[in-house]
């Protein structure tokens, strides 16, 4: 080979290796380049946290959708759209009762919002709607957390997707579909996202490829590892009072379905009750062993039956998912109800105090759900007169 050839040879090397390094050169850049952008950029959008709080909602990291909601702020709001007509078109209360009520109901709206943090939490945690111990207690209150709850449809709602975000600054607003589940009603919140991001600063660095020396400056941004922050559900009213009304016909068919039932019902517990008062007389205060034995056969062949075949008949009613909540009350309380009767007999056969105790426990819990009966089926009245708005 000769020399002419041979220089030819060596240059063409070198052009390939210099268009190699510079190829190499311009893929490092766009990854480094990239990485900066998706830290810098893409990780500071609401879209980001949108998509994170999305995807993290339907999988396993519901830790990380806790990070993208302010649940304190929303619920505040949430709550505000809750209680506005409260008892706007109760007729039974009087404009002094009506303003006492809506004031006590502004007066506890902090600690109300917290104890409703606290559900959503144990249900991203647990699965589960379970009401905490301070929850429960609002009763004593004339407050009904549960009844609130319902009232809200959060337990009946699903999240399906985000449709738009909007970045408007320090502010952001997002469109997310959602279906209500028991009417399959859909409807598009309109969501608000606030900036919560923090400042930091991330140094220069440099490195040699095939001896250039490649310099990567030194940069500062806004960074927050929760950054983009849904605040509120502008719409959530608007939701209520489109899907409100179909549930609370369904309700108010199948009250009326069973009316039948329940005051035939009610009337023959009347006449037990007399039954049982009767069967307790003594001439001294003092039940004989007897007489104890008389009233638990009472009731184990006579009240106990009656309760059953009253559920086994209310069982018969075709149950629509809106009126759902009323009929596994109704359930959950001739179960309680039973059994506290249950260990009544049972206390007056072995004349045992602790089971007693045990009936007297299971009888408030008793109370607790017919109360709820009683508001749910007194609030569906209300419904029926409320007036069509235009």
């Amino acid at each position: 080979m000769d020399e002419k050839t041979w220089q030819k040879r060596i240059e063409r090397r070198r052009r390939r290796l210099r268009q190699e390094r510079i190829a190499l050169l311009v893929v490092v850049v766009t990854l480094v380049s990239g990485v900066i952008w998706y830290v810098t950029s893409y990780k500071k959008t609401p879209n980001y946290a949108m998509t994170e709080a999305m995807i993290s909602l339907h999988s396993d990291d519901k830790t990380n959708f806790k990070k993208h909601v302010d649940f304190d702020s929303v619920a505040l709001k949430g709550y505000d759209d809750l209680t506005v007509d409260l008892f706007k078109y109760d007729t039974q209360l009087s404009e002094h009762e009506r303003s006492l009520f809506e004031n006590f109901y502004v007066l506890i709206r902090t600690p109300m919002c917290q104890g409703a943090v606290k559900v959503i939490n144990i249900w991203l945690d647990t699965g589960q709607w379970t009401l905490p111990e301070e929850m429960l207690k609002g009763r004593q209150l004339g407050i009904d957390y549960d009844l609130l709850l319902e009232r809200s449809l959060i337990r009946h709602t699903s999240i399906v997707e985000v449709e738009k975000v909007e970045n408007l600054g320090d502010k952001a607003t997002a469109d997310v579909k959602i279906v209500e589940d028991y009417t399959q009603t859909p409807f598009t919140l309109k969501v608000t996202l606030e900036n919560f991001g923090g400042g930091i600063n991330i140094g220069g660095t440099s490195f040699e490829l095939f001896g250039n020396k490649i310099e990567i400056p030194g940069i500062s941004f806004k960074l927050g590892e929760n950054e983009w922050k849904v605040v509120r559900v502008e719409n959530y009213r608007e939701y209520l009072d489109v899907v409100s009304p179909a549930l609370k016909q369904e309700l108010s068919d199948y009250i009326d379905a069973t009316n039948e039932i329940v005051e035939r019902y009610n009337n023959i517990f009347k006449e037990q009750q007399a039954t049982f008062v009767s069967m307790q007389k003594t001439s001294d205060g003092i039940i004989s062993e007897e007489q104890r034995n008389q009233i638990a056969d009472y009731i184990n062949q006579t009240i106990i039956p009656t309760l059953s075949q009253r559920q086994d008949d209310l069982n018969e009613i075709p149950v629509s998912k809106g009126a759902q909540y009323l009929a596994n009350l109704r359930k959950e309380s001739t179960a309680v109800t039973i059994q506290a009767w249950q260990f009544y007999a049972s206390g007056l056969i072995d004349d045992d105090s602790a089971e007693f105790d045990t009936a007297e426990s299971l009888h408030k819990q008793e109370l607790a759900l017919d109360q709820r009966i009683e508001e749910l089926i007194y609030n569906s009245a209300i419904a029926k007169e409320r007036p069509t708005l235009p």
